[in-house]
């Protein structure tokens, strides 16, 4: 269901709360949704509990059928779903397919094949006395309905890699895409709704911040957010007080740790990708480079080599490789960080070209030198493509300094020596550290993803992202009849007795006493306890 049927956008006449799908690269309105009022959420909300009742009474098999049928109907409109994203966001056709289709796919793959395993009732080892007296069997029981609150950086796969999940586990889901990238989340909802999705299960609510916060409260029995660390204190705060539980995807500012023994040619391609993608907007990009002192002037001169051949344009344009950030909101605040650690003393040592190109919807891929702590480039998140490299005495302080964040969502280690680097790997505060490479693990289907520190908690993708959309259920019955439980009332004389015999079966200190102690319960529950 879509509480706002898109229309295109009318000259003049715009209402003040209306949603816009404004392209990034010429400004231009192509889409207008009317925002929903909360008592809009809320009926959103109503209506996805009543479709979920009957969704979650779907055998999981048939749940992840969906999810298959959704990955053929996307395969075959994937090149509608990637220019309606680069038209929201800006960034290359090709490079949405790559990461927005891609990865969404991949989504839908593995979760409609871990699903049925795992989600199947699940018998308790006998490892312990309590299950040698019980059968214990685990079920998997959805929350009810999902609050899924996307961003505009991955409209795309960021929404299907929270929504998909969820509905697999047999939750409803009510969808508030971001007031930037509205069409992304509309057409997330058609696909699925093409492949067979019961009427009413997704529910699609474009709108503001506004209608992020009315459906926190609108009673939903779940929330998942990505964006902002303000806006995701508050929403935890206001589950914290509903008592419902949340997962959050917040900032970072991703240290990359430059080795004197790396491969320098393919840490610099790999950083400059890694930060340059997506206009620099990505949670996960490497946002501060610590290199030590024996490889930094080639390293930087191999960065700004790769830096000087980027293309910069309209994602539109074919041989486009970084286009136009989001809005003009976005290049200001950069533009802000950039002038002050110039101001500061940093010195520009690369800078793509960008001539002709619009100052307010572009800000040129830069890389920064001699960026001292003070600098706002290196203690706050920088979201565009900006990048400070530091040079460093040795790999301790490399790791000192990139600790030395708020932040720890993800991180990147460039050796030569793949062990070293998964030493150096291991004494980073971050979620997630890659190797080698960059950014790549917020990509993958089948392992965690999320950060420490202030870059949110829980965790979205893998078999962990799934069982966070579930609640277990503990259901005990009873391996032998018996009138009454060895625990139950009636303490009296043998009670001691009995209480030691449990302790002495299990925990007993040689086999001979654990064996007595077990013939005598045996014994006991025999004769009905």
């Amino acid at each position: 269901m879509l509480l706002a049927d898109p229309s295109p956008a009318p000259p003049t006449g715009v209402p003040a709360r209306e949603v816009e799908s404004r392209d990034p690269a010429t400004g231009e309105t192509w889409r207008r949704y009317p925002a929903p009022s909360t008592l809009d959420v809320v009926r959103a909300v109503e209506a996805a509990r009543e479709a979920q009742r009957g969704w979650a009474a779907t055998p999981v098999g048939e749940r992840a059928r969906v999810l298959e049928r959704f990955g053929r109907v996307l395969v075959e409109r994937r090149l509608e779903v990637a220019t309606i994203v680069s038209r929201e966001n800006g960034k290359p056709v090709g490079e949405a397919l790559a990461t927005e289709v891609l990865v969404a796919l991949d989504f839908a793959q593995y979760y409609a094949r871990l699903a049925p395993r795992r989600l199947a009732p699940q018998v308790a080892p006998s490892l312990t006395m309590s299950t040698l007296l019980k059968k214990v069997q685990i079920e998997y029981h959805p929350h009810g309905v999902a609050g899924v609150i996307s961003p505009w950086n991955y409209p795309f796969q960021l929404a299907a890699g929270a929504v998909l999940p969820a509905l697999v586990a047999g939750n409803a889901v009510v969808l508030k895409p971001s007031e930037f990238t509205p069409t992304s989340g509309v057409i997330l909802a058609e696909l699925l709704a093409q492949a067979g999705l019961p009427d009413g299960v997704l529910q699609v609510v474009p709108g503001d911040g506004a209608a992020g916060a009315a459906l926190v409260g609108a009673g939903v029995n779940r929330v998942s957010f990505t964006g902002s660390v303000g806006t995701g204190r508050r929403v935890a705060a206001a589950c914290a007080a509903l008592l419902i539980p949340c997962s959050l995807e917040l900032g970072g500012s991703d240290p990359a740790i430059v080795l004197d023994d790396a491969d320098l040619e393919r840490a610099a391609r790999g950083l400059s990708w890694g930060r340059f993608s997506n206009a620099g907007q990505t949670c996960v990009a490497p946002k501060r480079v610590y290199v030590e002192a024996g490889v930094f002037d080639r390293f930087t001169a191999a960065l700004a080599r790769e830096v000087g051949r980027l293309t910069v344009g309209p994602g539109s344009v074919e041989g486009t490789e970084v286009g136009p950030m989001i809005r003009a909101s976005q290049v200001t605040a950069l533009r802000a960080q950039f002038d002050d650690a110039v101001q500061r003393g940093a010195t520009i040592v690369a800078r793509a070209p960008a001539d002709g190109l619009s100052e307010r919807s572009y800000f040129p891929p830069t890389v920064l030198t001699n960026v001292t702590p003070e600098m706002r480039v290196l203690h706050e998140e920088t979201f565009g493509p900006l990048l400070p490299v530091v040079r460093v005495a040795d790999e301790d302080e490399a790791i000192r300094l990139a600790n030395a964040s708020d932040f720890g969502l993800s991180a990147s280690v460039w050796s030569g020596n793949a062990a070293r680097g998964r030493r150096v790997a291991a004494r980073l505060e971050a979620g997630t550290v890659a190797v080698n490479d960059v950014t790549i693990v917020a990509g993958l289907s089948n392992v965690p993803h999320g950060g420490v520190k202030a870059s949110g908690m829980g965790r979205s993708h893998g078999e962990q992202g799934l069982m966070e959309c579930v609640a277990p259920r503990t259901v005990v019955t009873d391996r032998w009849a018996a009138s009454r439980q060895l625990w139950w009332f009636r303490y009296g004389r043998t009670h001691v007795a009995d209480a030691e015999s449990v302790i002495l079966a299990m925990h007993g200190a040689s086999i001979g006493t654990r064996l007595r102690a077990t013939l005598r319960l045996l014994g006991l529950m025999r004769r009905g306890a």
